[in-house]
């Protein structure tokens, strides 16, 4: 009997085995033919995460979602905002943002809908920083006052910037002023949220240039 069990667990998984050596699994099947020998690292963005004590570290966002239309490129990329909280908080946010192929500069960024005046919109985003924050902001408040100080940046907008703040950060500082110091002092003590925000996007950027600059 049990030789009997052993052959016909044997023929079982040959036909299984046989029906599934068209299955691709893994980053290679988004490529042509699964030729591309750098399949898995092409969703990587690499970019460079500050902690709240100006503590840096390299980090990768990923991108899930790429989609090029005529005048811009929609992406969702995932990134880790927030080091400092308990390992089981340590939520990874996504950014839904699209940026211009002739200008490269952003168009528009979302934690939630794709675009919130459609007839049909869709949540392409997710906050995974606290809301509040320790000092309060929401991300409401982020949508209404900081967001929008982003789009419309370009690279060259951005060049120099590491930090949202014009004084010293725990020894790092930019190379370029920001002219909006009210802004800063109102987003002072979020700044692990602000400050990684911004890093994301310049190392998008560099991604779509690479990819998409004119």
């Amino acid at each position: 009997m049990k030789k009997v069990v052993l052959m016909v667990t044997l023929l079982l998984t040959v036909f299984t085995l046989t029906a599934c050596e068209d299955v691709c699994v893994g980053p290679e099947c988004y490529t042509d033919g699964g030729s591309s020998a750098n399949a898995e690292t092409d969703f990587m963005v690499p970019f460079t995460h500050i902690n709240g004590h100006g503590e840096e570290t390299d980090k990768f966002g990923y991108l899930l979602y790429e989609y090029e239309v005529r005048d811009y490129v929609k992406y969702q990329i995932t990134y880790l905002s927030c080091t400092c909280r308990p390992a089981d908080f340590n939520y990874w946010q996504v950014m839904f943002i699209e940026i211009n192929k002739f200008s490269n500069d952003v168009r528009t960024i979302s934690f939630g809908y794709d675009d919130e005046s459609s007839d049909h919109p869709y949540t392409a985003g997710m906050w995974g920083d606290s809301s509040p924050t320790p000092s309060g902001k929401t991300l409401e408040d982020f949508e209404a006052d900081f967001i929008p100080w982003l789009v419309g940046k370009s690279q060259e907008d951005l060049q120099g910037i590491q930090v949202f703040t014009n004084d010293d950060y725990y020894g790092i500082s930019n190379d370029t002023t920001i002219d909006n110091q009210d802004l800063i002092d109102d987003f002072a003590g979020s700044s692990v949220s602000t400050n990684n925000m911004i890093r994301i996007v310049k190392s998008l950027m560099e991604y779509h240039s690479e990819n998409y600059g004119q």
